[in-house]
């Protein structure tokens, strides 16, 4: 059995030549720890609670067993859902709201990880599944701003319909 000490491994890794950014793949398919390390570790070698997903510009996997704490961080400024939207993952110790003035998730301290867009939605199912965290506070923000979002921005939402509560039942 190999051993899984990391909670995030990562498809690629983001390297830099000359200057510019560039994405390295293992040609074996082995994952990278935290998008740095390489591993002998493949996808089919996680735990179920590993979530699939983009997280930190790279696909990979977060575990969702042990969450302490998940803060939501919408942006309700934008016509998007979900897309420009905050979860802050914590798995040692209540996440603290530290300031008002900075922005999006440079207020909060205590947290390990920061989830992006969709993948937001199902990294709750896996921590719901797997964590003894209760996202039911979570799943009513992003419900809210689902519903808000035909009366905020009805030409670009008329017909957008989501139950968050049908989806984390998958």
């Amino acid at each position: 059995m190999k051993k899984i000490r990391q909670k995030y491994y990562s498809q690629q890794k983001i390297a830099s030549t000359n200057h510019h950014l560039h994405y390295v793949e293992d040609g074996n398919g082995f994952l990278f720890a935290n998008r740095i390390y390489p591993t002998k570790i493949k996808p089919e070698d996680l735990p179920q609670w590993y979530i699939y997903g983009s997280y930190y510009k790279c696909f990979g996997y977060m575990s969702a067993k042990g969450v302490v704490d998940l803060k939501y961080v919408p942006n309700l400024w934008v016509n998007h859902f979900l897309q420009d939207d905050f979860l802050l993952v914590s798995y040692n110790s209540p996440i603290q709201q530290i300031s008002e003035s900075k922005p999006y998730w440079e207020r909060y301290s205590g947290y390990n990880k920061v989830i992006y867009g969709k993948t937001i939605l199902d990294f709750l199912q896996g921590a719901q599944k797997y964590s003894e965290f209760k996202v039911s506070e979570i799943a009513e923000q992003i419900q809210n701003k689902a519903d808000n979002l035909p009366l905020n921005h009805p030409d670009d939402f008329a017909d957008f319909k989501f139950d968050i509560y049908d989806y984390l039942k998958k």
